[in-house]
């Protein structure tokens, strides 16, 4: 399970005391095209809850994943509206920071992204906000937020897809990354370095915990792959 929070301030210095929202997202459905049930919990508000179905495993960012995830939960089952241009009354934030982890068996998490939202600096309405994730690394953008009542969950998936997309709604959902295979030796096989980021890494990873003794290969087994895309790391 993913657990994203987000909370006034810097990263360095989240705690439940500041913390304005948080959202689960957890597996419904694991297969390649997974099935997510979310739960997104704002510090005033009740409950929200939704599904996000058939997104593909590996096949981008995990920033994309938690802001379609917001969207499903805010605007279910519909396109996401654009937001409203920034004037002198609208509301604002000074700085927010976000982080995404991953619930461990011992109950703490481990962060996989991060991200800092801050207004810029006489500028009301106008953000920069630099997010950063464990394999894809770091993307920035600055954005302009007018909402006159602050929805910290829309203004995170806002300042996504701006820092994704160049936009302030969300692009086009990432496809599922399969290799070309080739059979040798009669087992069907692909070029590891072949594969788009982050599903090499991901990849990568999983056979090192699969076969920890064994060297990494250029090439690799296809059952391999599939089993990855079956596996819940």
């Amino acid at each position: 399970m993913l657990h994203v929070t987000a909370h006034i301030g810097g990263l360095q210095d989240r705690s439940l005391h500041n913390q304005l929202l948080s959202l689960d997202i957890a597996y419904d459905k694991l297969e390649p095209l997974a099935t997510y049930m979310l739960a997104m919990l704002a510090r005033q508000g009740s409950e929200l809850a939704g599904h996000l179905r058939d997104y593909p495993r590996w096949s981008g960012s995990l920033w994309d994943l938690v802001a379609r995830a917001i969207a499903q939960v805010l605007y279910p089952n519909q396109a996401v509206p654009p937001s409203a241009k920034p004037d002198r009354r609208c509301a604002y934030a000074q700085r927010i920071c976000v982080a995404v982890e991953a619930e461990e068996l011992s109950g703490r998490g481990r962060l996989l992204a991060n991200a800092e939202i801050a207004q810029i600096e006489g500028q009301r309405g106008f953000y920069r906000a630099v997010l950063s994730e464990d394999i894809l690394g770091e993307r920035t953008a600055e954005f302009a937020y007018g909402s006159k009542r602050m929805d910290y969950a829309d203004f995170v998936m806002r300042a996504i897809c701006w820092a994704l997309f160049g936009q302030d709604t969300l692009g086009p959902r990432p496809k599922l990354v399969l290799p070309q295979t080739i059979t040798v030796d009669g087992v069907d096989c692909f070029d590891v370095q072949g594969l788009a980021e982050p599903a090499r890494t991901g990849f990568m990873r999983y056979l090192a915990r699969k076969y920890p003794t064994q060297t990494p290969a250029a090439m690799a087994r296809a059952d391999d792959y599939v089993a990855f895309l079956y596996n819940k790391g």
